[in-house]
Parts: C-alpha cells; structure tokens; sequence
C-alpha cells in the first residue's frame, strides 16, 4: 500500500497491541505468552503472521507518508459506548481493561482518518467506558 500511495495520502492501519512504535511499551506477561505461543500456531495455520505485522509497522513508522496505526485491544460486541481513548504505549494503566467494542473500534479508525492530530501516531485504544478508563477520568 505504501509503494502506490500518492503523495499526500492519508493512510490509517489497524494492529494489535504487540506491535510497538518506539519500544517503550510495557507488555503483560499474559500478552507475551500469548503473543509468544499462539503467534507460531497463528502462522502454522496461515491466520496470521506476526512478524509480518512487525515488518509491516516498521516500514509504516519509517515512511514519510501520513499514517496513523491504530493498535486494538481485544474487541466485544455491544452497543457503541462512545470514542475510545488512547495512550501512545502499551502498559499505561488508562488500557488496563484491554476491551474495545467492534463499533467504537470502527469509529476511532474514522477519527483518525479525520484528526490531523493522530498522524505519526501509534495510539493504542480501549473502551471509553471501561474500568480503566473511567479510573482515568476520575482521576483528571
């Protein structure tokens, strides 16, 4: 995608939360483990490639195109709870919950084709309702 875009486009991805932009991510050890024994199973039987996605990012993140990827956390069905909120790594307690419903993850992949202030971003989102987030708000 990135050899064929015409300069100026604006390019939004979708990765997990394995991938990272500037290593200062902090993953749990459940996320390693799963990362580490389900991303060769995954590969083995051609659903997904996790190295590829790795491979993928790091020529996104070096290209001088207007990217955003946005890195999921685990999605649920529901009824929209509103735009997610994001943190630029990893580990910070606003993710704690890991939980995103479908529709928001959708919503915020149209945000951030729409907000100029998410390119060059790597945001990892959770769902604006969820535990750790509402902790989060409590705590502004």
């Amino acid at each position: 995608m990135l050899d064929h875009a015409p300069p100026g486009a604006r390019l939004v991805f979708s990765s997990g939360w394995h991938i990272t932009r500037d290593g200062q991510d902090v993953y749990s050890w459940k996320l390693k483990a799963i990362v580490k024994v389900f991303g060769p199973l995954a590969r083995l039987a051609r659903f997904a490639d996790l190295d590829d996605q790795v491979e993928a990012c790091r020529r996104v993140f070096a290209s001088d195109t207007r990217w955003t990827v946005v890195r999921g956390s685990d999605l649920e069905e529901g009824e929209s709870q509103g735009l997610p909120v994001w943190s630029r790594h990893v580990g910070d307690p606003i993710l704690e919950s890991n939980i995103t419903r479908r529709v928001d993850f959708a919503l915020f992949m149209v945000e951030a084709l729409e907000n100029d202030e998410l390119v060059h971003e790597a945001p990892a989102i959770v769902g604006r309702q969820t535990p750790s987030a509402l902790a989060h708000a409590a705590n502004q």
